[in-house]
């Protein structure tokens, strides 16, 4: 079963709204339906922000109720104090939207009695998407909202039969068309085997015969092993090829032949060859890196209309074309997977000295022109995201956790050249003005020292100053633990890949790559790790582990959170594998949760 979060406001002046709020919790749970809202938990003292934030990133619904209130503070026109809860909320909704397009289908707008579509936030696009309406607490009243959640569609779509079989029409022949008169031919020659040149006869030559050259067969031209797998490919494909338009010859990772229809057949060494309708064959070889980096399709017959399709036997490894037929244009993704190559991190220094430094490099070789530069434009739109990005929120979380009373942040532009900038982000303890934790964020691009672009997000913490922004100024308990290290990973990325790029280039995700994008998922401590990381989640380490560690993470740019936390937490799991913690599993930094 399904289960339910639901957001919802205090309206000031109408106490009945969460009395109908809490009308509507009671009716799902006796309709089986497993929801849960803040009330349910208000016996016991929590933390609140993260107690939403875990809700509405293991819901598999968010029921929004629309209200003024809660449409007010979700679009930023609340008071600084109205609504903060329902602020913080719709904080992270807005992201899981930004992160995941796909995040609609979560996230779903409920309209209760008395209330209007009108009080829906306009980032939920009450006009576009559908809005559910619960007329009365009864199951018709809420028929709409309870087939949603319980997976009970209203209409399901009916089975497909068999294709009738339909003949062919008859044409009449036409009538019968007198004999031509033709002399008898005095001399009959037959040409036998290649001819170059003129054939000339004189005289009443009657007919001359010049054969072609003999059919092409599948696979003719590639080693025994391809050409069984291209006359194999031929007989799945049941005659619909035509015949070859020519041998087939060596590209790339393997064999191609292009066939009469515009089809091609083409098969990595060791692979079943597949075959490809032309226009997708058209995309994938416009874009860079074809054939040696982005390989062939090795699996199905991907047809003109095909969306998606897996490659691949390249250079690149696992990848996926990407088809979207209304704007005519296709891109590759790399499939998620960890990688070897860590230099690229390792090479960039932190930010500056810190007791800990937890961060994410991101490698984005875009195809980019000779003339891009870090303009004013540019900075503007970097700044006005980064205040929304995941690393702005959670830093202040942390330090809540341990009772820091650190000052208010902003983002600061610290250095800035064409090529290169920096943003800090820091909290400083009240006792000293010293910086107790900081974000930095800088960007880099193509030059002398990397040919990419690269985005570095990093979180810093000097324990001393920490502790000095406690009330008990102690060290006691302020060690980041394994799943706060795997949240600053995913929240760093997000802000790497996710709000960065938005500013450089048009469209992040689709802009054409000369080369998998990559995120170096880094720890390093000035001094003794064990002193600054809690990783006993993991369980007791063979030896002393050491004071740094990096991961490279291979991933499509608009990776959702899920699989970035995902991809993060393997991460670790193989550093602490690394560092001695011979059974540490993926699971294991989950149970460090505070």
């Amino acid at each position: 079963m399904a289960q339910v979060f639901l957001s919802y406001a205090k309206e000031p002046d109408d106490p009945s709204h969460q009395e109908s709020v809490l009308r509507l919790w009671e009716f799902l749970r006796a309709c089986g339906v497993d929801a849960d809202l803040d009330l349910g938990e208000t016996h016991e003292r929590r933390d609140w922000p993260l107690w939403m934030g875990a809700q509405l990133r293991e819901a598999d619904y968010v029921l929004v109720i629309a209200s003024p209130a809660y449409r007010r503070s979700a679009e930023g026109r609340g008071g600084a104090h109205e609504e903060r809860g329902v602020q913080w909320e719709a904080r992270l909704i807005r992201d899981a939207f930004y992160a995941d397009r796909h995040a609609v289908k979560r996230f779903v707008p409920v309209v209760l009695p008395g209330r209007s579509p009108d009080d829906v936030p306009d980032f939920l696009a009450p006009a576009t998407s559908t809005v559910y309406p619960v007329s009365d607490f009864t199951v018709e009243g809420a028929e709409r909202l309870l087939r949603l959640l319980t997976n009970q569609p209203e209409f399901v779509r009916p089975p497909l039969g068999a294709v009738p079989v339909l003949g062919p029409r008859r044409v009449p022949p036409p009538g019968p068309v007198p004999p031509r008169p033709q002399p008898a031919p005095a001399v009959r020659n037959v040409v036998t085997g290649d001819v170059t040149g003129v054939v000339i006869q004189m005289g009443n030559a009657g007919s001359v015969t010049v054969p072609g050259p003999p059919a092409v067969r599948a696979g003719e031209g590639a080693d025994p092993r391809t050409e069984r797998a291209f006359e194999d490919a031929v007989r799945r494909a049941g005659g619909r090829l035509g015949a070859p338009a020519g041998r087939a010859y060596r590209e790339g990772p393997g064999f191609v032949q292009h066939f009469a229809n515009g089809a091609v057949i083409c098969a990595v060494a060791g692979k079943p060859a597949s075959v490809v309708a032309g226009p997708v064959w058209d995309d994938l070889s416009a874009l860079p890196g074809f054939p040696d980096g982005l390989g062939f399709p090795t699996s199905g017959r991907p047809d003109a209309a095909a969306r998606v399709v897996g490659l691949d036997g390249g250079a690149w490894q696992g990848g996926v074309l990407h088809r979207d037929p209304a704007t005519r244009s296709a891109w590759w993704q790399p499939e998620p997977r960890l990688g070897k190559n860590t230099q690229e991190t390792v090479r960039l220094p932190v930010a500056g000295p810190a007791d800990l430094t937890v961060r994410a490099v991101a490698t984005l070789p875009w195809q980019l022109g000779d003339d891009l530069e870090l303009t004013r434009q540019t900075h503007d739109l970097i700044e006005a995201a980064l205040p929304e990005a995941p690393i702005s929120t959670l830093l202040p979380s942390l330090s809540l956790l341990r009772r820091a009373r650190t000052a208010p942040a902003r983002w600061e532009r610290a250095t800035q050249t064409g090529r290169a900038t920096r943003y800090l982000y820091p909290m400083c303890s009240p006792a000293d003005g010293s910086t107790a934790v900081r974000a930095v964020v800088r960007i880099m691009l193509p030059g002398s020292r990397t040919s990419a672009v690269t985005v570095s997000v990093e979180f810093q913490a000097n324990f001393a100053a920490w502790a000095s922004a406690r009330p008990d100024r102690s060290t006691s308990g302020l060690r980041v633990t394994a799943n706060e290290i795997v949240e600053l990973w995913t929240a760093a990325w997000h802000t790497a890949t996710g709000v960065v790029p938005g500013a450089l280039v048009p469209d992040p995700e689709r802009a054409a790559l000369l080369a998998p994008p990559t995120v170096g998922l880094q720890i390093s401590t000035d001094g003794n790790l064990p002193a600054v990381a809690d990783l006993s989640a993991f369980g007791t380490p063979a030896g002393q582990p050491g004071p740094r560690g990096s991961v490279t993470v291979v991933a499509p740019i608009g990776l959702g959170r899920t699989e970035r936390r995902d991809w993060a937490a393997r991460a670790l799991t193989r550093l602490a594998r690394e560092w001695g913690f011979a059974d540490a599993g993926e699971g294991d930094a989950d149970e460090g949760i505070r």
